[in-house]
């Protein structure tokens, strides 16, 4: 009788706990950008690609010694982009050699062209050769370019999520043997930055948290005891 009197004052105070009436402390997490990705192009005059980040055509394009990439072909990115969303950026003069999209364009995983929905939202020529500023605003389910903070086309692939590549001057060698040059890439993408588990702190539906290397979510209200470590108890916590 006294053990299961016991069983039943710890199952009571257990349930005030997960009730979250017990609070000595409260998770934090906070959504931060990372770059994921980055290319400056320094290095000597006449040194190619860096090939762990580049593929494609990688032996034409030549640093300038200024911090240019000369490129008179195309390249694409050797990794993909699984994130589902982010922004990518890149420094180009092209001048008049295409649209944005042939300027800096995605490929699928495979280095197929996605297909999919087309919508023109603005002009995306330039008329000068100046450096312009070239962006790819994507979601799960839509691709947005810009120039100069301006977008001119949105395309909606016929498969959502799916991984893709960066590309460089899809539309081959330009107008000039000089080809264009690229200044920089980079991409962005928005994390959550989370504090490590700790027992006695309140979780809420939604939160985040890291333990041993890895981010979980939490699934229920909770405030964490001993032994109720993420992996452990698969009702509060979803490995991300």
């Amino acid at each position: 009788m006294r053990h299961g009197a016991r069983w039943l004052r710890s199952l009571l105070a257990a349930a005030v706990v997960v009730s979250g009436l017990t609070m000595s402390g409260v998770a934090r997490a906070e959504t931060v950008s990372k770059t994921v990705f980055s290319d400056g192009f320094g290095g000597a005059r006449g040194t190619g690609v860096d090939p762990a980040k580049w593929a494609g055509d990688t032996g034409g394009p030549w640093r300038d010694g200024d911090g240019h990439l000369v490129l008179g072909s195309w390249l694409y990115t050797a990794t993909t982009f699984t994130q589902d969303s982010g922004h990518a950026s890149a420094r180009i003069r092209a001048g008049r050699t295409g649209a944005a999209w042939a300027t800096f364009g995605i490929l699928g995983d495979q280095g197929q062209y996605l297909s999919g929905s087309v919508q023109t939202l603005g002009d995306d020529g330039v008329d000068d050769y100046d450096f312009h500023t070239y962006a790819i605003d994507w979601t799960a389910t839509s691709f947005v370019w810009s120039v100069d903070g301006r977008q001119v086309l949105r395309l909606i692939p016929d498969t959502a999520g799916q991984p893709f590549r960066l590309a460089l001057n899809l539309g081959g060698g330009g107008r000039y043997s000089s080809g264009i040059l690229i200044d920089s890439v980079s991409v962005t993408v928005k994390v959550v930055v989370a504090d490590p588990w700790k027992v006695h702190t309140t979780y809420r539906v939604g939160d985040h948290v890291t333990y041993r290397g890895a981010t979980y979510l939490v699934k229920a209200l909770h405030t964490a005891l001993p032994g109720w470590q993420p992996g452990r108890v698969p009702a509060l916590f979803e490995k991300i």
